[in-house]
């Protein structure tokens, strides 16, 4: 039973090019070129996360990472529990063969978000001026007053974003955040216990590599792979499993340009068992005039096949390095950018 992690296939890989090559047989998530020359190996079993959040209705723990391993129970949605480790092992889906390592036995890694539980200091003084968070436990409940024992509104994920309007002390004694857009489409929404969300600062949404010229940045999205790919000139800079269209949802092919920027977006959309309700997509970058996107995903690890309604799918740093890397850039307090601009990154789909 082989374990690897992200810095131990580079170890082994040696370069960004061997190390892509083995993408579709492991959980990479995403690779990034200036990552590739100085990566350091870690230990083999490392687990991508501390904690996984289980992302559908039931999960199998089994003995063994194998699919006819002995059950040793079922795991719940948004049950959290301690990742212990990974490895390749029997794949439960076809595309991917990772599980983790739990106290019990083995979970199939499609089907759990790896989180952290990171308690943040409140900034309450920057509150009110608005800046963009992004949760940074497992969950988190907001409500319709800053109180924990006020009607929860929604559940909030890790990862998701969203833009913080002002602070209150809540009757528990502890700050709170009341956040907006992202969850609602105004400044007015509920509140979120401001140890739950971490500011994002201005620097960590700056353009990146600002210098390289606009028809020298392309991205490529390879359907077949489910690799998103992005160049500068014939350099690879990143590449990364995504999760695209599928069924009659499929992620349009052709030739197509950044158009509309978002920090974070509530998606709505489909019908009966197709119906999403999604707060806090991150870092939207959308290259179709219907809205098919760039975003990060919380609500499955599943990337390397095709499950979406048509957007690319991808683990949340992944989606906002490129939401900083594509043209247009948004500025920070921006909520949204329109812009048919024909210096805007190229997106090619095949």
């Amino acid at each position: 039973m082989k374990l690897w992690t992200r810095r131990s296939l580079l170890k082994h890989a040696g370069t960004l090019a061997a190390a892509l090559a083995l993408a579709p047989f492991t959980n990479l998530g995403y690779l990034f070129a200036d990552e590739a020359a100085d990566a350091q190996p870690m230990d083999a079993d490392q687990p991508p996360a501390p904690l996984g959040r289980i992302t559908t209705w039931r999960l199998a723990i089994r003995e063994a990472p194998r699919r006819n391993a002995k059950l040793v129970r079922y795991a719940y949605n948004d049950e959290v529990l301690a990742l212990l480790a990974q490895a390749v092992g029997d794949p439960l889906l076809p595309h991917n063969p990772v599980w983790y390592k739990v106290e019990e036995g083995w979970l199939h890694s499609s089907f759990v978000q790896p989180v952290r539980q990171d308690f943040q200091v409140p900034e309450p003084a920057l509150a009110s001026q608005g800046f963009w968070a992004q949760v940074t436990v497992p969950f988190t409940e907001a409500r319709a007053q800053p109180s924990p024992h006020a009607r929860r509104v929604r559940r909030l994920y890790y990862t998701s974003v969203y833009r913080v309007s002002e602070a209150a002390i809540g009757e528990d004694g502890q700050w709170w955040y009341r956040i907006g857009h992202g969850l609602v489409w105004s400044n007015a929404g509920p509140y979120v216990p401001a140890s739950h969300l971490r500011r994002i600062p201005p620097e960590e949404l700056m353009p990146v590599h600002p210098e390289v010229l606009p028809d020298q940045k392309r991205i490529e999205v390879d359907l077949r792979r489910q690799i998103v790919t992005a160049y500068e000139g014939d350099r690879v800079v990143l590449t990364a499993r995504a999760a695209t269209g599928f069924g009659r949802f499929q992620t349009p092919r052709g030739q197509h340009r950044i158009i509309r920027k978002r920090m974070s977006s509530r998606m709505i959309g489909g019908e009966g068992r197709d119906f999403y309700d999604l707060p806090g997509v991150p870092f939207p970058a959308y290259f179709t005039a219907t809205a098919v996107a760039f975003h990060g995903a919380y609500w499955h690890n599943d990337f390397g096949r095709q499950r979406s309604h048509g957007c690319v799918n991808l683990p949340a740093p992944v989606a906002q390095w490129i939401w900083r890397w594509t043209l247009p850039p948004m500025g920070y307090n921006e909520i949204e950018i329109r812009r048919n601009d024909p210096y805007a990154t190229r997106v090619i789909v095949f």
